[in-house]
């Protein structure tokens, strides 16, 4: 096989794999974090659409966890801002093949499990994070003439797939899905 037809068709793959991961994003709809007493109250909704080789994995058994991470700052125009406290809530997408139900699971809510019947509905459930509470402890400062930021994003947890398949996640840019930080203002 000559240079030139290797690179042809590495190119060809790049190309198929940028296209596959086109159809697949994460993305915030609407965010409204708050800050009332010493407790940050988090309402979100999350736009999250996997594509084709993802849920098929999901479909085949793989169980698939969405991260989102949750920091309050403290704005520094002069340096990087300082993170005050830091949070991350997992939830776990799996598909039960002898019920056909798609199973969201969050060991850290009220609600452990919930099930669907749809993965539309199972993603909807999975990107809408209402009223959640994060208290802060007395050694958190916040300073009141500061300007304090609630930042957050949602991300597909690769760490958290079986270890066979993480080195091809990793290689894949359509396994890196990912909203990006996106940062509102609070006022304690």
């Amino acid at each position: 096989m000559t240079r030139r037809m290797l690179g042809s068709l590495l190119l060809a793959g790049a190309l198929a794999a940028s296209l596959s991961s086109a159809s697949a994003q994460f993305d915030v709809k609407e965010g409204a974090p708050t800050l009332v007493d010493r407790v940050i109250h988090v309402n979100t909704q999350f736009d999250l659409t996997l594509n084709p080789k993802i849920e098929e994995a999901l479909n085949k058994g793989i169980p698939i966890d969405v991260t989102i991470d949750i920091k309050l700052l403290r704005h520094r125009w002069w340096w990087r801002d300082v993170v005050i406290t830091d949070w991350t809530l997992t939830r776990r997408l799996q598909f039960h093949a002898l019920s056909r139900q798609y199973l969201v699971t969050s060991p850290q809510e009220e609600r452990a499990t919930e099930s669907f019947s749809s993965l539309a509905q199972a993603l909807d459930w999975l990107g809408d994070v209402r009223d959640l509470r994060i208290p802060l402890t007395a050694k958190k400062e916040l300073l009141p003439d500061a300007r304090h930021l609630v930042s957050l994003r949602a991300r597909l947890d690769i760490e958290a797939l079986p270890v066979i398949m993480r080195p091809l996640a990793y290689a894949t840019p359509s396994w890196r899905l990912n909203t990006g930080w996106r940062e509102w203002p609070v006022t304690p």
